[in-house]
């Protein structure tokens, strides 16, 4: 790294201090030189980021990932509450400090604001369901119930109903916690700092932002712990709410932490191992996130060691492989039922390692064994004593039994192999890095080389009469040339636009049926019960008949909308990456192709003995390297309407497939008028370039600075040889 900074910075001195900048541009953006400054700056960046370890925690609410978590870095202490609701369960970050602090991020306004929209949403449909359940239970009061019983009734089944839909309740839920919170969202900043001395101050104050009762709970986006804990040097734990968040801001930033994360734990309760909440969490994972591991830990692992056809003869490796054969078996099965669903490369990566398990409880209960408080943790200690009486029947083995099934040590195990490896991808990248720009720096220097031994050569072989005779020529033709460059610079650039234009809408037009397909296969239907009132075929009296309650199952239509809502992110943003890499990637050939074209124009038009083509070659590559062409970026922001997440039904199904059409529809207009500003951009950039004038306005400068430099021959070979001198002592 030092001898790379220190070539930059030799060759950078020499160049200015000879008066080369101008005409070395060209060459050096071809190379990407940079300044010395910048080249430290992009070094120091390459190194910062890329130190971090980044582990991200995957998880239904209620899997134990809190305690995971407390076991892991905190050694058992409950530092971390553990969230009752998906809507408490705040995004967690842990990162390395020499202090302990904590940095809350709250709900914006605009979050806010969406929450009170739809809880309003939710009022309506509550309503809605409240009067028709109501009307039903009055027509049907035979048991003489009070008008104030049968509002209870009826409000009940409403709240009951709408809970089924999980993201819109979650909105409700998180709002009316809100209002009863008494707290003015206009008194709160966007950021609070708290700092703390310890581990048990920073549980106290952490209760109030992330607790289940918390004063500001219902305002919490996330947290950032920066804690002095060794085990988090060099890493950053990555701690995300739960599946299908409904504050989509707060879901949004999870998916972008995950897909920089080096390695992912799902954790998974070994009682409910791997469901369909488990998996609708993994489609956030693909080979673009590139995430070099994945582990799957089935926590609450002791509760599975009660079983009388695990307990066998109470021998407790025995038990746990018990526990963990048909686990590891269940995970295979899963996902090769689902691999049609992955790519062979994230297939492989979810079935690689064999599923770990931990019991956050245990870890507990080795810190607390002579005091245990925790209702929870005394009867899980009451369990494995009853079970298993020769490991658990005193303290020392207890305690040694005990951290074989926290499992804690395994599983820092894989964070060090991980560690290791993320080192030397780090040494990798460095060097690779380091490699590139000193080859490149070794070209730079080679091709200044290359020009300073043309002047000698030039000036050995030229003398005063026959350059004053050339600038005659330049000028006698100079009209020709300045038309000529232009017409085959415009040239070019028609051909560049028309060739940018067919690919661009070639690969574009094959992404858009990827969002139909991803539409099919989120469609599904699920079979529910519900309840009607008939008549039972006896009468009561005049005119009046006996009903009865019947269940009966019905088929109703449903929608993933996460999944579909992550394809069409896919697909806008694999839009994005065509429109700007196929761009990007045809100006990077059109400049190559560029002054081949205007070299064989002008030799053409103007004539081989009029003008120097070793002299074309570098005004031109000085003058391709100073053209301003666009920049390319796209909104990869999908509408709002395609904001959720979850299984839809009714009418949020409907709605969510109807904004999908329309979005399809309007992103292929969107498209196809961006590939047509793009070219119009393009074109009009390259019309205006006037390269003919530029070019030679050039030439003509070095022809006139060859001159300069022949009328004291001697001196300036002099100084061109000392600078051949300096860049042979340069150390490549």
């Amino acid at each position: 790294m030092e001898n790379l900074l220190k070539m930059s910075q030799t060759l950078e001195n020499l160049v200015q201090e000879n008066d080369l900048v101008g005409e070395l541009q060209g060459i050096e953006k071809e190379h990407g030189i940079r300044p010395s400054a910048e080249l430290k700056e992009a070094l120091d960046e390459k190194m910062e980021p890329e130190r971090d370890l980044k582990i991200g925690i995957l998880g239904r609410v209620k899997a134990g990932k809190s305690s995971l978590l407390n076991a892991l870095v905190f050694k058992g202490q409950n530092v971390l509450p553990k969230a009752a609701t998906p809507m408490t369960a705040a995004l967690t970050i842990l990162e390395y400090s020499d202090k302990f602090e904590a940095n809350i991020e709250y709900y914006t306004k605009d979050d806010i604001d969406l929450m009170r929209k739809k809880h309003d949403k939710c009022l309506e449909e509550i309503q809605k369901s409240y009067e028709a359940q109501l009307d039903k239970l009055k027509q049907n009061n035979k048991t003489g119930k009070s008008d104030s019983e049968l509002q209870a009734l009826a409000d009940k089944f409403a709240k009951n109903q709408l809970t089924k839909d999980i993201s819109l309740y979650a909105y409700y839920e998180q709002y009316e916690q809100i209002k009863k919170s008494n707290i003015d969202i206009n008194t709160l900043s966007e950021n609070e700092n708290i700092v703390c001395s310890n581990y048990e101050e920073l549980s106290d104050k952490l209760k109030e932002y992330v607790g289940s009762s918390g004063e500001y709970t219902p305002f919490t986006k996330s947290i950032t712990l920066k804690l002095n804990e060794e085990m988090l040097k060099d890493v950053k734990i990555i701690d995300t709410p739960g599946v299908n968040d409904p504050i989509v801001s707060r879901e949004n930033r999870t998916k972008e932490l995950i897909a920089k994360c080096d390695v992912v734990f799902l954790v998974s309760p070994a009682g409910q191992f791997l469901n369909d909440v488990d998996l609708e969490l993994l489609s956030n994972v693909n080979e673009k996130n590139g995430i070099k591991e994945f582990h799957i830990v089935a926590s609450q692992f002791d509760l599975q060691l009660s079983a009388p056809e695990v307990i066998g003869n109470g021998v407790l490796d025995e038990a746990i492989q018990r526990v963990l054969t048909p686990l590891s078996r269940q995970q295979k099965n899963v996902f090769e039922n689902k691999k049609s669903s992955y790519n062979d490369k994230i297939y492989e990566q979810l079935t690689r390692f064999n599923v770990l398990y931990s019991s956050g409880i245990s870890t507990e209960i080795i810190n607390n064994y002579d005091n245990l408080q925790d209702e929870n943790a005394t009867h899980a200690l009451g369990l494995l004593q009853k079970h298993y009486p020769d490991y658990f029947s005193n303290k020392e083995t207890a305690i040694s039994n005990l951290k074989k099934l926290s499992n804690i040590d395994e599983i820092l195990k894989v964070l060090e192999n991980v560690r290791k490896e993320k080192d030397e991808i780090i040494k990798g990248i460095m060097d690779d890095f380091i490699f590139s720009k000193k080859s490149a720096l070794n070209q730079y220097k080679n091709e200044i080389a290359a020009i300073i031994n043309k002047k000698i050569e030039v000036l050995n072989s030229t003398d005063i009469e026959e350059l004053k005779a050339q600038i005659e020529k330049i000028k006698s033709v100079k009209s020709k040339v300045v038309i000529n460059a232009n017409a085959a610079f415009e040239d070019s650039g028609a051909e560049l636009s028309s060739k940018l234009k067919e690919k661009l809408n070639t690969q574009i037009k094959a992404l858009f049926g990827s969002i139909s397909s991803a539409s099919e296969n989120a469609k599904g239907s699920e079979t529910v019960t519900k309840t009607k009132r008939v008549e039972d075929g006896r009468v009561l009296g005049f005119l009046w008949k006996k009903y009865k309650d019947v269940n009966h199952q019905v088929s109703i239509d449903t929608l993933n909308a996460s999944s579909l809502r992550t394809a069409a992110q896919d697909a806008v943003i694999e839009i994005s990456n065509i429109l700007g890499d196929v761009y990007s990637d045809n100006i990077r050939m059109w400049k190559k192709t560029i002054l081949k074209d205007l070299l064989t124009s002008l030799q053409e038009s103007v004539g081989d003995e009029a003008l120097d083509a070793d002299m074309i070659k570098q005004s031109v590559r000085n003058i391709i390297a100073n053209i301003s062409l666009p920049e390319f970026s796209y909104d990869t922001t999908l509408p709002a309407a395609l904001q959720k997440s979850g299984k839809l039904v009714g009418y949020e199904r409907d709605e969510f497939l109807n904004a999908l059409e329309s979005f399809q529809s309007e992103l292929r207009s969107r498209t196809n008028a961006d590939i047509k500003a793009i070219c119009a951009t393009l074109d009009k950039a390259i019309s205006n370039a006037n390269i003919g004038d530029k070019f030679i306005n050039s030439y003509e400068e070095k022809i006139e600075q060859l001159a300069k430099d022949a009328q004291d021959k001697e001196s300036s070979l002099a100084r061109y040889r000392s600078i051949l001198d300096q860049l042979n002592q340069i150390e490549g």
